[in-house]
């Protein structure tokens, strides 16, 4: 699994979800911290189809979904602690 793509999909999913989120830029007041749990949810959701990816199917799709849960977990977790 090529490193380079999985941490670059986590980047850009980590930048997307603060533009929507918490820049202000779409929402002045910003989105209250429960939203996190439901991003969390979600990167389980992910990690699961790259857990299923390697027994089946596409392997090729490892890395992006593996970008898309590292991603979400670990903007799900700052936003908890940071903001």
């Amino acid at each position: 699994m090529p490193a380079s793509r999985v941490l670059g999909v986590a980047g850009v999913v980590a930048a997307v979800l603060y533009v929507m989120l918490d820049s202000g830029i779409v929402r002045p007041d910003g989105t209250p911290r429960v939203m996190s749990v439901t991003l969390i949810v979600l990167a389980l959701v992910f990690t699961l189809g790259t857990w299923t990816a390697s027994f089946g199917g596409d392997p090729s799709r490892r890395p992006t979904m593996a970008g898309l849960a590292i991603g979400l977990a670990g903007y799900a977790l700052l936003r908890l602690f940071a903001f």
